[in-house]
């Protein structure tokens, strides 16, 4: 099944599932600045109404057709689709199966949702898709590895993940999504593909999304203790979210099937990104407090780029650490957004 081709396969239009959330969103935004008509279709479990609210305030400042649906992809996709106008879905190339919880505490709660939307949800995309000879694109994660037993991780290492545990109703998920893509391809002869996204940050992030940086932002802007988790000698490596996009964008309009990672090779420890932290906050004097590892938290997580920096025009993360998360504070400052917010943002 390995197809090694680069072959140009041009956006014309895109559908993006979990376009309120915040990677689609700033997917959607990609795309409305070049001038291609975009679908996001959202429920809004962990999505922010006010990341379409952007969306569409761009799309008619660029004159471009933007639909917004709201909807539960693991449903029934004839009871929405039929709202597109034939015009822009005549103009559809690409399917972004971007719908999903990402972090930790929202996909345990989510834990139901999160098992379906990655599989019954991708099936549907897949079907969909299908029906125009558009291109499914699979957010995979860094997840499938697991607590990986090599680093850094390349796409052929299989993972070291526990399948019985309360981690396992995402990663599993998105092991099963992988397969499924493999299998879709290999018997209906299809081009659809994957990405497997390491950590990734920036703006348009639900404050309440309990993912690490903007935990330490949201309380760093309210001058609280910075929580870390463990003794903070785990590492990940941080990649900002216009790096991110543009590496899914040069792998979609490839005819690539097989798995590629995205994220940045540049990997810290959680106690190096706190005295970044720290730094960036200096005059708060930020304290620490330590509070126990979560089950199953992986200890490494460094992506090996080849195939990134080989097949996508020689890819490479640009933003350094610091540099994104200055951003990604005057983000929150001027949207007012260093203050909880329920889930949805409704």
């Amino acid at each position: 099944m390995a197809n090694k081709s680069t072959g140009s396969t041009p956006i014309t239009g895109a559908l993006i599932t979990g376009g309120g959330g915040f990677l689609g969103s700033h997917l959607a935004e990609r795309y409305l600045r070049a001038g291609h008509p975009v679908i996001v279709v959202d429920n809004f479990c962990t999505g922010m109404r006010s990341n379409v609210e952007f969306l569409n305030q761009l799309a008619k400042e660029k004159a471009t057709a933007f639909l917004a649906i709201e909807a539960n992809v693991i449903e029934d996709w004839s009871t929405w689709s039929r709202e597109i106008p034939k015009a822009t879905l005549s103009k559809i190339s690409h399917v972004f199966h971007f719908a999903s919880p990402a972090s930790p505490p929202l996909y345990q709660e989510l834990a139901f949702d999160t098992l379906w939307v990655n599989t019954k949800g991708l099936e549907r995309a897949l079907a969909f898709a299908d029906d125009l000879a558009a291109r499914v694109i699979f957010a995979s994660t860094s997840e499938i590895y697991g607590d990986p037993l090599i680093t850094p991780q390349p796409e052929s290492f299989w993972g070291n993940v526990n399948s019985f545990g309360y981690r396992s109703c995402y990663d599993e998920a998105k092991r099963f999504g992988e397969s499924l893509i493999f299998t879709h391809n290999w018997k209906k002869k299809t081009h659809h593909g994957l990405v497997r996204i390491f950590n990734t940050y920036g703006p348009r992030m639900n404050p309440s999304d309990g993912r690490v940086i903007i935990n330490f932002l949201t309380q760093a802007l309210r001058s609280e203790p910075l929580t870390l988790y463990g003794d903070g000698s785990q590492t990940r490596s941080f990649c900002y979210v216009t790096d991110l996009v543009e590496g899914i964008t040069r792998y979609a309009e490839t005819k690539l099937i097989e798995p590629v990672n995205l994220g940045n090779d540049r990997e810290f420890s959680l106690l190096e990104l706190v005295e970044v932290i720290q730094t960036i906050f200096a005059p708060k004097k930020l304290e620490l407090v330590h509070q126990a590892l979560p089950h199953d938290d992986p200890r490494q997580r460094r992506p090996d780029l080849t195939t990134a920096r080989t097949l996508l025009n020689a890819w490479a993360p640009q933003v350094q650490l610091k540099e994104g998360l200055i951003k990604m504070r005057a983000w929150l400052e001027a949207d007012g957004l260093d203050s909880n917010k329920p889930k949805g943002d409704k």
